[in-house]
């Protein structure tokens, strides 16, 4: 679709009743609630990837932390 068209249906959407604005409404929230996340344009395939490792994804961290501390040349002398 391009920019003109989609301004066009903009446009048309004044002319519109109360109730076949809901009725607009309705349906394409219906379409939005449909469509698989994977394909929505700003999904990200690796957002929430180990959402169901939380515990895993703890130890990592502590881990990481616990090397970290243990890295001296991190230290300054001041």
């Amino acid at each position: 679709m391009t920019h003109s068209e989609f301004t066009q249906i903009l446009k048309s959407l004044g002319g519109l009743s109360p109730q076949q604005m809901q009725q607009l409404r309705h349906v394409l929230d219906s379409k939005l609630a449909a469509r698989p996340a994977a394909s929505q344009p700003d999904a990200d395939p690796i957002l929430g990837l180990m959402r169901d490792d939380a515990e895993l994804m703890d130890e990592i961290v502590a881990d990481a932390y616990r090397h970290r501390r243990k890295e001296t040349w991190r230290e300054l002398d001041l």
